[in-house]
């Protein structure tokens, strides 16, 4: 027969849907229609794949025993974390004699959006944490009580995780049942357990900073996968992380204080410089040049530490003023501050009071409208884009965080 060794012919793809260039919104279905021919045909897959050939879905293959063969392959996009972009219908035929024939056809997906899930209210009394869903009704539900005093929390939406730590334990929680997922130990300390926290942008890595003088990174199911050590006598502040690099404050006593910068996977140190007074947070404004809004006193310093060359500028001071919390939204930070609220260009370096009547704790970035939660004590506040400042919500207790969760 003709189907003999001497057979290289590959097999003849014709893809009829879906089209060139056709657009989907995920969650989706469709079909991919088309026809194979060849004398020997053995197996046809078909495969979604990205930019980088990796696959996206589970890859359907049919086995084949004929010359002929029409198909209409169902294939089911629902991964909530897939983003929007081109990606090709991948389309390969076999036959007998090793003979193998492939077709792309690009398509464009569109993401799922991001929706808000729940809202979380976060208070502490008497040695014990509380977490509260608001319900459809307006009404507080308690969720969740957890040991010790609450120090922070972060939101993972990406992975559908929470993160609590306390004076006395660290929990990752997930949100349809409120069990642990898994929590993180550390050895007995004279300093608090845990002083400051962070995650990747892309949510599959969580850090912390330890009392015991260590960066702790650890992967969306709790693994650690790095330290990075204190000197000795030394102990750790507040950080950033950026992709290659880490800035920490790094003190030995109240008044020897240094920020510090490490290489982010060797945790070796790369550079230091002495600082006045006790970092309250560092923001990065570019790659080389960081806001570094630190308390000397009773007084609040704006620095700018250029990173390059190791260099530390003071900008302006505030006297009597604490810095309670700062978020910079769209290149301008936005500080709550014993004097009010307070907006910062650290380009232009110009400080404008917002609100000398108002004082809030703590700033939550409302990822849905680019608008900022705003905690003054048990009172919420939304500071939207024109610059309004918007009572929310009032509780009966203290709010110590506010988290709104999404479904990615």
């Amino acid at each position: 027969m003709n189907c003999s060794k001497g057979d290289k012919v590959s097999p003849n793809i014709t893809i009829q849907t879906p089209l060139e260039n056709e657009s989907f919104q995920i969650p989706t279905l469709f079909y991919v229609k088309g026809l194979v021919t060849d004398d020997n045909l053995q197996r046809l897959e078909v495969d979604i794949i990205s930019g980088n050939s990796s696959s996206i879905i589970q890859k359907v293959e049919v086995e084949l025993d004929s010359s002929h063969y029409e198909f209409s392959i169902p294939l089911l996009i629902e991964d909530r974390l897939l983003s929007s972009g081109s990606y090709f219908v991948n389309v390969k035929a076999f036959d007998k004699n090793q003979n193998v024939s492939s077709k792309y056809i690009s398509i464009l997906l569109n993401e799922v959006p991001r929706t808000l899930e729940s809202l979380f209210y976060v208070t502490s009394a008497n040695d014990q944490t509380y977490i509260y869903e608001l319900d459809s009704t307006g009404s507080l539900q308690l969720k969740k009580q957890i040991n010790g005093n609450h120090k922070f929390s972060i939101v993972n939406s990406r992975h559908q995780y929470l993160f609590f730590a306390t004076d006395q334990v660290g929990e990752s929680i997930e949100v349809n049942g409120f069990t642990n997922i898994w929590d993180i130990s550390t050895g007995p300390s004279l300093y608090p357990l845990f002083i400051d926290v962070s995650k990747t942008d892309d949510g599959d890595q969580l850090h912390l900073v330890t009392g015991d003088g260590r960066i702790l990174s650890c992967n969306k199911n709790g693994n650690i996968i790095n330290n990075i050590y204190s000197n000795p006598q030394e102990r750790f502040g507040r950080f950033n992380i950026q992709e290659n690099i880490v800035l920490i404050e790094s003190y030995s006593s109240s008044l020897d204080r240094d920020l510090v910068v490490y290489f982010r996977e060797s945790g070796i140190e790369k550079q230091r410089i002495e600082i006045q007074g006790e970092i309250i947070k560092i923001i990065p404004v570019n790659n080389n040049n960081f806001t570094i809004l630190s308390h000397f006193q009773n007084d609040s310093k704006f620095s700018t530490y250029y990173q390059n060359s190791n260099q530390l500028f003071q900008e302006i001071e505030i006297s009597n003023c604490l810095i309670y919390d700062a978020f910079n939204r769209d290149g301008e930070i936005v500080l709550t501050t014993s004097k009010g609220v307070y907006t910062y260009d650290p380009i232009s370096k110009n400080l404008t009071l917002v609100n000398s009547n108002l004082f809030f704790s703590k700033i939550i970035f409302d990822k849905l409208n680019n608008s900022l939660n705003l905690v003054s004590v048990n009172e919420l506040w939304n500071y939207d884009n024109l610059g309004n400042l918007n009572l929310i919500n009032t509780i009966t207790d203290t709010i110590r965080d506010f988290i709104p969760f999404y479904n990615k």
